[in-house]
């Protein structure tokens, strides 16, 4: 997705997050839950850097330009830099592993961009730098409580020049939901069979979905979203078809219904008659999760999270569930959940590398599998 990388950089680093992670020098801590920095003199170079860059990322010539090359290398260089230097608070921990997962990938993402400039990948390494603002979207959407960010950035020139599916995930990045589903509506809505303009129908109803059900709850928005499609003849007939499993899916959703226990979750998630089951499910996961939680519940809850995470793959904007199940491993690996989210994570894996022509996994890959079952035994 093609937006604006900076100005959801900073507020990725500095309001939601608070900060990149780095690592740490204790070998006990697990993966994707190490301590959250905190807000340091680190920041606000990352804010400058990034200010800096902005204009070439965004801009396909001026960033290719030979001109800018030697610029542009120490620039990006030292944006990854920066992500490293980055102090940690040992007092300040998440119990949310979605801010973990996210900000490692995050961090991993410039790294890669650096090294992609470097060498001479320079449109790849561009892309990189555009497309980690998905990263942004999944951690300010994380839980239903927090800020609606307004940036005055936001409506720049170029900006408004953006595919309409961009404008509407720049508004999610913000937490401005509201008229993130409007011209959801608006966008479904204004297809008509002589369209000119190519718009993926099927990706901008379910960024809607996504906001009614899993960022907002809002059982009214996500009926008014499923009738819109259902309204529109001109939308593909099988988008017309999943509004309806959608329309039954909202006709088992009970206004105000409790999910702050496991065997609720448990409960809706049984009952799935299409992507809004796990969408609720998530929703009340990572709310569960901030919870102080025996290892029972927490295993349980990695695993449930995991599996709805997997089940959404082709909608959401960051793949996590492999990560919920490698957590789990590391928080309870001798038990029945641990075993459990092995298992899971191993089949995920095996697909994941499973081709017409078999299936090759690298060995770095089968070596860490090894090494996770054997925590397990």
């Amino acid at each position: 997705m093609k937006l604006s990388a900076s100005f959801l950089f900073l507020f990725f680093l500095m309001v939601a997050c608070h900060s990149l992670p780095v690592k740490t020098d204790s070998a006990s801590t697990p993966p994707a839950f190490t301590a959250v920095p905190i807000l340091n003199v680190s920041m606000q170079n990352l804010k400058n850097s990034l200010e800096t860059l902005e204009p070439y990322i965004f801009d396909k010539k001026r960033f290719n330009d030979p001109k800018n090359k030697s610029f542009l290398s120490t620039e990006i260089h030292k944006l990854a830099i920066e992500t490293t230097e980055v102090k940690h608070s040992p007092a300040i921990l998440s119990k949310d592993p979605t801010v973990r997962f996210v900000a490692v990938q995050f961090a991993d993402e410039l790294q890669r961009a650096d090294e992609n400039f470097s060498t001479g990948w320079h449109e790849y390494s561009r892309s990189q730098l555009v497309n980690v603002t998905s990263y942004c979207i999944e951690c300010h959407t994380r839980l239903k409580d927090g800020p609606e960010f307004n940036s005055k950035r936001s409506s720049d020139s170029y900006m408004k020049k953006l595919a309409v599916q961009d404008r509407i995930e720049l508004m999610i990045a913000f937490r401005q939901y509201d008229p993130a589903f409007n011209l959801v509506l608006e966008t479904l809505k204004s297809i008509h069979p002589l369209s000119s303009v190519e718009i993926d129908a099927e990706q901008i109803a379910r960024l809607g979905l996504l906001i009614a059900v899993q960022y907002k709850q809002d059982m009214t928005n996500a009926m008014r979203l499923s009738v819109s499609v259902e309204r529109n003849k001109a939308l593909p007939v099988f988008l017309q078809e999943k509004s309806r499993e959608w329309k039954a899916s909202i006709a088992q959703w009970k206004p105000n219904e409790n999910l702050q226990t496991l065997p609720a979750i448990k409960k809706i998630i049984h009952q799935r008659k299409s992507e809004i089951e796990d969408m609720r499910a998530i929703a009340a996961l990572l709310q569960y999760l901030t919870a102080d939680l025996s290892d029972n519940e927490l295993g349980e809850a990695l695993l449930l999270a995991g599996e709805s995470y997997e089940s959404l793959n082709k909608i959401s904007l960051v793949t996590l569930h492999e990560n919920y199940y490698e957590s789990c491993i590391y928080r309870v690996p001798q038990t029945k959940w641990g075993k459990a989210c092995f298992n899971k994570l191993n089949e995920s894996v095996t697909f994941g590398y499973t081709g017409s022509g078999g299936t090759h996994i690298p060995l770095e890959i089968q070596k860490r599998m090894r090494d996770l079952k054997r925590l397990t035994e």
